[in-house]
């Protein structure tokens, strides 16, 4: 079976659960449906010619549940400003990675996103469970079909002194800038999946480090391409909203493809501008780059310093 044909069909795979994601969320009206960590799964675990990470399809599944719960629980019941809701729950994740024995940061996104839109519906933690059951039995019937290869999972190391002081600095770097970010309304230069990016950026040995500027970019770019999508073929000439996804998907596969860079968190950011308000569609895609700039700037700047070369010395 020729490479060309088992990608095509792995893009094909992708696109059907975001349309199918997309067009719930809107014969239902219920845009909680709309999850777009799912998208980056996709890219993780369909588009990449190698898993992202070291994680089982169970953990996957675990880790989506326990989180998406979580995140609803915290706008439900912690009574504090939301740059406090944020940080608290990007905390509660750091503990979460730390210990799942994965490298799966797409959980933080799970429980972060419904803190930032003050999400209470019960919509959306059911949806994170069915969508990411749907990815994982895509993936399994790509597997026995002989499309994509199983790749073994070794749970990593139970973390160590190092690990903890990392996750530390991410907080504190992580919490500055939510506050800064909420408090001048530019909020999505802390969106959910640049969070995640954030903590892959700075995981000891990120192969995404030596690539800094295109990593960047690509993300910048599939922010723009969702943000485009939405702005001119919904909001200008009034298109189901399920088109501008679609569209935008195939335009984000493209990307990638052509970067030859496969980032989950770029997948999440282009479905992510279908979710926000529409008087941000027009700045989304600057309020992404400056975050995604500023975020690898300090992942590049603690490498430098050494903080994220402890543990390997």
């Amino acid at each position: 079976m020729k490479k060309e044909f088992k990608d095509t069909i792995c893009a094909v795979c992708t696109l059907i659960i975001v349309i199918l994601m997309v067009g719930a969320a809107q014969i239902t009206g219920e845009k909680e449906i709309i999850f777009p960590e799912i998208t980056a799964i996709a890219v993780g675990m369909l588009l990449a010619p190698k898993r992202s990470w070291q994680t089982s399809k169970l953990r996957i599944l675990i880790l989506i549940t326990i989180c998406a719960i979580s995140g609803v629980l915290i706008v439900l019941f912690l009574p504090v400003t939301k740059p406090l809701q944020m940080t608290f729950a990007f905390t509660v994740c750091q503990i979460i990675f730390l210990f799942s024995r994965t490298t799966f940061a797409p959980l933080i996104s799970a429980m972060v996103l419904p803190v930032m839109l003050g999400t209470e519906n019960i919509i959306y933690i059911i949806a994170a469970i069915v969508l990411t059951t749907l990815i994982l039995l895509s993936v399994t019937v790509l597997e026995y079909a002989g499309i994509k290869e199983p790749e073994p999972y070794e749970p990593t190391p139970l973390p160590q002194k190092q690990d903890f002081f990392i996750a530390f600095v991410r907080c504190i770097f992580a919490a500055l800038f939510i506050f800064i970010a909420l408090n001048i309304d530019f909020r999505f230069a802390v969106a959910p999946p640049l969070l995640v990016a954030f903590t892959e950026f700075t995981r000891p040995g990120c192969k995404t480090l030596k690539k800094p500027v295109k990593a960047v970019l690509l993300i910048g770019v599939c922010a723009f391409a969702g943000s485009v999508c939405r702005y001119v073929l919904t909001m200008k000439f009034g298109l189901w909203l399920t088109i501008s996804a679609a569209a935008a998907t195939i335009l984000m596969i493209l990307i990638l493809r052509g970067c030859q860079m496969f980032l989950p968190p770029a997948g999440a950011l282009t479905i992510l501008a279908m979710l926000i308000p529409d008087t941000y569609v027009v700045i989304y895609p600057l309020q992404i780059l400056t975050g995604a700039g500023i975020l690898m700037f300090t992942a590049w700047m603690l490498q430098k310093v050494k903080m994220l070369k402890l543990r390997e010395s």
